[in-house]
């Protein structure tokens, strides 16, 4: 059984521009995981945790240069066209969920009776980055 991303066991998840926004926790940690509405070949999701967040946003709520260096990164990652369009949407999308990535709850809430299905492991080039228990439990929207 494999984790799915924006499934049941994602804080929140939303629909914006031609991505899909879903809060999950990653490395134990919170996380917008960002992907493709549409499945495209070699497509991947792009993760952004709680702990990297600052680097996305100024103060006064504009786009680091780092952001938008990482949105041409993003595209590739989800096999989209990295044209100026689709760079400034991943952008204006991050930009505009970042609040509920800090104001999401710092671990999933889980009860006694969640069962354990199996063990999820996330690889990126070759590498494991992230390895975590795959359960059914409460919806937590």
């Amino acid at each position: 059984m494999g984790l799915i991303v924006g499934g049941e066991g994602a804080w929140k998840v939303r629909a914006q521009k031609d991505l899909v926004v879903a809060f999950h926790w990653v490395n134990g940690e919170p996380a917008m995981v960002l992907f493709p509405q549409r499945r495209r070949l070699g497509a991947a999701a792009y993760i952004i945790g709680l702990s990297h967040a600052y680097r996305y946003a100024e103060k006064s709520g504009y786009p680091t240069p780092y952001c938008v260096k990482q949105a041409m990164v993003a595209a590739g990652v989800m096999a989209m066209d990295r044209t100026r369009q689709a760079c400034m949407n991943i952008v204006e999308v991050i930009l505009d969920n970042l609040e509920d990535l800090v104001r999401m709850p710092p671990e999933r809430p889980r009860t006694d009776t969640t069962p354990a299905l199996g063990v999820a492991t996330l690889f990126s080039e070759g590498k494991q980055v992230a390895e975590g228990e795959i359960t059914v439990g409460p919806e937590t929207h």
